[in-house]
């Protein structure tokens, strides 16, 4: 099966990761949407756990083992969880590379919004030291990093891909290794152990660039920008979600809840991405309370035939907790 070619590629690359350029490593993850999706349950689980990374950012390998340590109850994992779990190592020490995946198809420009309270003490800057006891492969390749976050309203710019940040908080921190990055801030280079202490919510711009031999440059800017009309922001306020009741034959996940990007009528499964409403992974909220922070959200739930009345009233309140007020529930015909 293709998914299964899929995941022994990503397998191998994980295993045998000094074997295989960035570009490499960037061209294997953003071979196909099911690829790309085992990157996308990396991020949410990053993302579930970013107040942990943030006030410890240098023990990599401990948030490692927190992670770990949280899903190792589970008595199977499918092979795109393990996927999932493995990346979330890979993205912490080299999250330059692997950032550029983002949504980007929204109706119109960010409006102008104040940064939030809980937010404001965010740092742009900080120094990141890669672990003295690092596998030899990471002293090879890896080094010292700045890890640079912003706020939202924040412009990014990597390579090809521009968008406007619409969460609260930077979706994605970026790491910059000092061995082959340079960081400019307002035309000044920075030095990693002289770091400016500036507010994340100070930075307007971010355009990052790669050269042939792989060396990159970011440069941040504090100054104020106007953004063009046509840079769109990186949250998709549409979703479907389906309800399939039971577990279909032939999934490679046995989950009865599934989403995609957009509205979508279909009700099939094989349409859909599959997520999980369980206490221990509950990763369809964290993507509803992602929808809802745009007003004009719009979300959509297809419930197959024969789905239990419980797990339709679970949707329901899930919207609820999630602050989803805009969704409509379809049933099959």
């Amino acid at each position: 099966m293709k998914e299964e070619k899929t995941i022994r590629q990503l397998l191998e690359m994980l295993d045998n990761p000094e074997t295989y350029t960035e570009q490499e490593i960037r061209d294997i993850i953003n071979h196909d949407e099911e690829t790309r999706e085992a990157y996308r349950l990396m991020v949410e689980a990053k993302r579930s756990s970013r107040h942990t990374h943030a006030n410890n950012l240098t023990n990599v390998d401990a948030a490692w083992k927190r992670f770990n340590q949280k899903h190792k109850a589970k008595k199977q994992r499918s092979s795109w969880m393990k996927i999932a779990a493995s990346f979330i190592i890979v993205l912490l020490i080299t999250g330059v590379s692997f950032a550029a995946y983002r949504a980007a198809t929204i109706p119109k420009q960010v409006e102008e919004t104040k940064v939030d309270k809980k937010y404001a003490n965010k740092k742009m800057l900080h120094a990141y030291r890669l672990p003295k006891d690092a596998p030899k492969w990471q002293k090879e390749r890896l080094s010292d990093a700045i890890w640079v976050s912003w706020c939202k309203g924040t412009w990014v710019v990597n390579g090809d891909d521009s968008f406007v940040e619409e969460h609260p908080f930077c979706d994605i921190s970026y790491l910059f290794f000092v061995k082959n990055s340079t960081v400019i801030l307002d035309g000044k280079v920075l030095d990693i152990n002289n770091l400016p202490d500036l507010p994340a919510s100070a930075l307007k711009k971010i355009t990052i660039h790669y050269n042939k031999d792989g060396h990159g440059t970011a440069h941040l800017s504090t100054k104020p920008v106007q953004i063009p009309v046509n840079v769109k922001g990186n949250i998709n306020p549409e979703l479907t979600i389906l309800l399939t009741g039971t577990v279909p034959k032939g999934a490679y996940q046995p989950v009865t809840i599934w989403e995609c990007k957009g509205l979508k009528d279909s009700y099939d499964w094989h349409d859909y991405t599959y997520t999980s409403w369980t206490a221990e992974s509950d990763n369809i909220s964290m993507k509803l309370k992602e929808v809802a922070i745009r007003k004009d959200h719009r979300v959509r739930v297809n419930i197959c035939k024969g789905t239990p009345q419980k797990h339709i009233d679970r949707i329901k309140k899930l919207m609820q907790e999630n602050g989803v007020t805009n969704y409509e529930l379809v049933n099959q015909k």
